[in-house]
């Protein structure tokens, strides 16, 4: 059963400033999320409950959350390692 997929708008706004290549790296990851959103390269966030990242690109990650009961992921931000607060998500 896939997972539904929601972005927010800091995400959508993250997206906008990216390289093509990057962004489509990242369409992909988002796509395959919904299949499996704990794929083996995400890792959940210490101490953020259903909280993860995932690796693009080297220096880019994609934060996001996990909410089983109702089969959503929320796409929370894509941003550079250096640019992301994991105290903020």
């Amino acid at each position: 059963m896939t997972y539904r997929l929601e972005i927010t708008t800091e995400a959508q706004n993250d997206m906008s400033g990216v390289s093509g290549f990057v962004r489509a790296q990242a369409i992909q990851i988002l796509r395959r999320l919904r299949e499996n959103p704990r794929p083996p390269r995400a890792k959940e966030l210490r101490g953020k409950g259903n909280f993860y990242r995932i690796w693009l690109a080297r220096k880019w990650r994609i934060v996001y959350e996990i909410d089983d009961e109702a089969r959503l992921i929320i796409i929370l931000r894509v941003r550079l390692k250096e640019q992301i607060d994991y105290d903020s998500v």
